[in-house]
């Protein structure tokens, strides 16, 4: 069985001289919308094996080899906090390893079975094991953030100093299986939720993002509810669509999406809960202010499901 060693600066992942930087050879990535995660700043990046590559689904998803590894460091108030790793074993099963940074910011230590932190920034969760799996869906094909249309656009590469487009890096450097189907001008890519798109566009993005890795076809939910951003809303299964029994937070012919009326919406309200009605359900302490306005502000503006 492999070992996970305890210090990040071990685990091959990071420079051992200096963990809060990548090891040599990790390759950087942003997605266009990035998920909330309670206010912190992320860095990532994706370890692949040598002579492997990333094959694209059919679905502009990316299929990660047995032995890549995705790094993702979250730091509040410029400080690290925590370095998530999630690795596709040898045998080809996904599982999340997490380690929490010193105060002298020299290494982190791995935390197992999850922990909740009063920290300098703030209060903090640490998942656990079966908690990264819970939201690294297997119907989201594990991987989360690593599709076309998220990397499909700039990012500045550290090592040489220059900005491209992801996909074409990825391209370039021949780890993509097949071959980037086309220009990335006539690709999928999501909008910024907080950029200048069109209002429906950047809320989509943002539920896609935030929420379609459960709430998509073979999701682990009881609803049916479709998020992923290239649904159509009358496709969705939320527009106009009561919740399901229980959950309708005792307010009158609530639905899953009420137009015109966020204060109908449970969407919308369980977003701004952090209690047993919370969505997301696990892994958020803090409510995503911005958020909330952004799906309040294209929620009101509905008049329809078409």
């Amino acid at each position: 069985a492999t070992t996970i060693p305890e210090r990040l600066s071990e685990t091959g992942c990071v420079d051992p001289d200096d963990p809060t930087l990548p090891a040599a050879g990790l390759i950087p990535y942003r997605p266009n919308a990035p998920f909330w995660s309670d206010g912190a700043d992320k860095g990532r990046w994706l370890a692949l094996p040598d002579a492997t590559t990333i094959a694209l689904t059919s679905a502009g998803d990316f299929d990660f080899p047995p032995g890549a590894v995705l790094v993702k460091n979250f730091r509040r108030q410029d400080r690290l906090i925590e370095t998530r790793l999630f690795m596709r074993h040898p045998d080809g099963v996904w599982a999340g390893y997490t380690y929490a940074w010193n105060e002298a910011q020299t290494d982190a230590i791995r935390v197992t079975g999850g922990a909740l932190d009063d920290g300098s920034t703030g209060p903090w969760l640490f998942p656990s094991e079966a908690e990264c799996l819970q939201c690294h869906t297997a119907a989201a094909g594990r991987s989360l953030g690593l599709e076309i249309a998220q990397l499909n656009g700039d990012l500045l590469y550290p090592q040489s100093g220059r900005t491209a487009n992801q996909l074409l890096t990825l391209d370039a450097i021949e780890v993509l299986e097949p071959a980037l189907p086309a220009d990335p001008a006539t690709l999928p890519a999501l909008p910024d939720p907080f950029g200048t798109a069109a209002l429906e566009q950047r809320a989509r993005a943002y539920l896609h993002t935030n929420c379609s890795g459960c709430h998509r076809p073979g999701g682990p939910t009881p609803s049916s509810m479709d998020l992923r951003y290239d649904v159509a809303l009358s496709a969705t299964a939320t527009c106009d669509v009561a919740g399901i029994t229980g959950s309708d937070l005792g307010i009158a012919n609530a639905r899953l999406l009420s137009p015109g009326d966020p204060g109908r919406s449970l969407i919308w309200l369980r977003m701004g809960l952090r209690d047993a009605n919370a969505m997301p359900p696990i892994g958020s302490l803090v409510v995503d202010e911005d958020g909330l306005a952004l799906i309040s502000a294209w929620i009101a503006g509905l008049e329809g499901c078409d």
